[in-house]
């Protein structure tokens, strides 16, 4: 009886990538299959994506299946040109209160422009403009953190059932 060993091939190409880029062993790498859809045909990408630290994402793209993909390809991804390359970074702290403050102002802003005091009815009342900051706050911290409002909401209503 002879025995088979089955090369999983995530695993392959997961240490192909940690050799071609000459990688730390303890890298992530994460291997997804994708259905793209072109007109009439439709074809399947692979999507390798590489944390190779707390603040980079790169995720690359070749347009084979993880069976059909060869150390060759792999090394492509370094040198050429020919396979999509993305670059995430996370951001900061403050990139995260800046951009927060801009949707504030800018939400804010724009319901300044069409509403009127809730108290009296008069535009540009110091009571509506506090209203209209306040409007603007909640909604650009439900346009920051989006998914966070949806669950509490989705969560309320659908919690007993």
């Amino acid at each position: 009886m002879t025995e088979q060993t089955t090369i999983n091939p995530n695993q392959q190409i997961q240490g192909w990538v940690i050799e071609a880029f000459n990688l730390p062993k303890k890298t992530v790498v994460d291997i997804n299959k994708r259905e793209c859809i072109e007109g009439q045909r439709s074809s399947m990408d692979t999507i390798i994506t590489v944390h190779s630290c707390r603040d980079h994402t790169h995720e690359y793209t070749i347009p084979k299946l993880p069976n059909n993909i060869r150390y060759e390809d792999i090394e492509l991804l370094r040198t050429g040109n020919e396979h999509e390359h993305h670059i995430y970074k996370k951001n900061t702290v403050l990139g995260y209160l800046f951009r927060f403050s801009i949707w504030w102002l800018s939400l804010s802003g724009l319901y300044m422009m069409f509403a009127a005091c809730p108290c009296c009815g008069q535009v540009g009342c110091p009571v509506g403009a506090g209203t209209a900051g306040l409007v603007g706050g909640v909604f650009a911290l439900c346009k920051q953190n989006w998914r966070g409002p949806i669950r509490f909401i989705y969560g309320r209503l659908f919690r007993g059932k």
